[in-house]
């Protein structure tokens, strides 16, 4: 198949996230174009404002109700699916592929001429697995109809191209995908290029993005750093991504940080980046850690393990418990000399793998079959 023309569709906010990477693959191609769907409930503009209101209302109360009643459901997977298949219908000229970041929605729902790709993260077989706010249905029979839509999307699709063996598996195992469809290629940060820049240790500070505070296990983060501040008293905790009420010695919390070189000074001022998350897709912000040369000790759930090597840029733990990451925490921060070390391992997996250029060259690689 020659590709020259390709339209990018997704929500925005995916759209925009991923644009390094958009941005990488468009250097392959005549003529990339980004096509945001998927951010109406109907095509009624007068029911869209309706629902859009009431969406933000429920949503400040339980985000789980939001989603089950306007974004995961039979009903919105196929309206955002038909609305993005007109879309496309409406360009002047005729794509010779569809590049869909997420499974939010398909790009197509009826026709079928034109061939399509995928960029997933995770699956909601995962997310009923393994993290249950994420598949707020109120039964079965919902559960079932949305797993088919994503099963005809999967299936339809013309190669689909995973973050991580995880969803791989789930592709295979929970929708049928055939494998010969499916390449794994991970994902990278916030940065087109990586960092080439010095990383000193010795600051004893950990820094945790606490932006979803019980799935990235933010209270076993607060209870280890007590015990590490027993045996280290001038280790510190940063608590980035929003504000929470947790106060201790030692603990600073300048919640949502929005400037990029704001985070680039915490990276750079930081020994760990600690992530004891329950369920974890794939962080990107463990790639942007990585990035700056700072270690992550994580836990062993989802892509994590794909993205850190056990005692070569990081620690992986298995028990989630606070005494196991304290533990792992106060042996590495006593340790400059391996810290790093591993520092030059993460950046080295960066600048070899988990790096949009390289992300994007093997997605045009496997296209051009």
């Amino acid at each position: 198949m020659k590709i020259r023309k390709v339209v990018v569709t997704g929500a925005p906010n995916f759209i925009y996230r991923y644009q390094f990477l958009l941005k990488a693959i468009a250097s392959h191609y005549e003529h990339l174009e980004y096509l945001p769907c998927g951010e109406r409930f109907y095509s009624s503009p007068f029911a869209n404002t309706i629902a859009e209101l009431v969406y933000k209302i429920i949503y400040k109360f339980s985000l789980s109700t939001a989603d089950r009643l306007f974004q995961k459901n039979q009903r919105a997977y196929i309206a955002k699916s038909r609305q993005a298949e007109q879309k496309i219908g409406k360009l002047k000229f005729t794509p010779d592929l569809v590049f869909q970041i997420f499974g939010m929605f398909s790009p197509f729902w009826e026709r079928s001429d034109i061939p399509y790709a995928m960029y997933l993260d995770y699956t909601m077989a995962l997310a009923i697995k393994n993290w249950s706010p994420w598949a707020p249905f109120k039964n079965s029979q919902e559960r079932e109809a949305w797993l088919e839509c994503e099963r005809q999307t999967y299936q339809k699709a013309f190669h689909i191209f995973p973050m991580s063996n995880v969803v791989k598996s789930s592709l295979i195992e929970d929708y049928g995908v055939e494998h010969q469809k499916i390449t794994v290629v991970g994902s990278s940060g916030n940065f087109p290029e990586p960092y080439t820049g010095e990383k000193l240790f010795g600051s004893k500070q950990i820094l945790f993005n606490g932006s979803d505070w019980e799935r990235k296990g933010g209270d076993l983060v607060v209870e280890a750093f007590k015990q590490v501040k027993k045996v280290i008293p001038e280790a510190k905790l940063v608590i980035i991504g929003k504000k929470v009420n947790k106060r201790g010695e030692g603990i600073n919390n300048p919640g949502k940080i929005r400037s990029l070189s704001e985070l680039h000074d915490l990276f750079l001022k930081s020994d760990l980046v600690v992530a004891p998350s329950y369920c974890e897709p794939f962080q990107e912000f463990l790639l942007e850690a990585m990035n700056y040369g700072v270690p992550c000790i994580v836990s062993d759930r989802d892509g994590m393990p794909e993205i850190v090597d056990q005692e070569i840029n990081g620690m992986i733990i298995e028990q989630l418990t606070p005494e196991a990451l304290a533990k792992n925490i106060v042996t590495l921060l006593n340790n400059p000399e391996r810290l790093a070390c591993m520092s030059e391992a993460a950046r080295q997996k960066i600048k070899t793998k988990f790096n949009w250029n390289s992300i994007a060259e093997k997605i045009v690689e496997v296209l051009g079959r």
